[in-house]
């Protein structure tokens, strides 16, 4: 049995499961229904004929759902299982919705539907890596998440607002460790991410947020 301490394990690890196209069959069907459709007016998505286009943390990547590839287009490192596990989450809500849900307001992972029982052990949520990282060092936090695209947010001691994608806001909270209390992080979304994404969804972008900031 794993201490509390060792969770989160990293998804990344599992070599079983690694590459994008093994990501659901069903998801790449989706998407490749949604290429066929054509532009549709789900937000800041571009159908061309090489595939979808769409914004990812800044910079644009293409989906080719045939191939069942996404290609960074500015020069990125290679997505990971976990990034294209949420591009393809998005992409099947684009599939039947032609908006992105309206905002309702910030919640954390435990106030979501299943949230309680969902994000425990293994699923608990990856803030926990950025409040070890950064448990004596807020303003590393705020200097490192700026580098990778955060802006400073009135959350916690010290707080990042990341969108990831545009119109979809992920903050993180940071509490520093103190005489009487231990470090803390926060993830704060707004609840119509439940509407998007299953549970395991938004625990792999929450994975995403953790291994940009807190990667060694």
């Amino acid at each position: 049995m794993m201490a509390d301490s060792q969770w989160p394990a990293d998804p990344e690890d599992n070599r079983q499961y690694c590459r994008l196209d093994q990501l659901n069959s069903g998801w790449w069907q989706e998407a490749e229904m949604l290429l066929a459709r054509g532009q549709g007016n789900f937000p800041h998505l571009t159908v061309t004929r090489e595939g979808i286009e769409l914004p990812w943390w800044g910079q644009p990547v293409l989906v080719v759902p045939a191939a069942k590839r996404m290609v960074p287009l500015a020069g990125q490192q290679p997505l990971t299982y976990q990034e294209g596990l949420v591009i393809l989450g998005l992409l099947g809500y684009a599939v039947r919705h032609d908006q992105l849900p309206p905002a309702t307001g910030l919640v954390s992972a435990e106030h979501l539907t299943g949230g309680t029982t969902f994000f425990r052990g293994p699923h608990v949520m990856a803030s926990v890596l950025i409040s070890r990282r950064f448990a004596r060092d807020g303003a590393a936090f705020l200097t490192l998440g700026q580098a990778v695209g955060g802006q400073p947010a009135a959350y916690g001691e010290y707080g990042l607002a990341f969108s990831w994608y545009p119109g979809l806001t992920w903050i993180v909270a940071l509490w520093e460790e103190d005489e009487e209390f231990a470090a803390r992080a926060m993830y704060l979304f707004d609840r119509s991410i439940e509407q998007l994404f299953a549970l395991d969804v938004i625990w792999a972008l929450g994975n995403v947020v953790a291994r940009k900031m807190a990667a060694p």
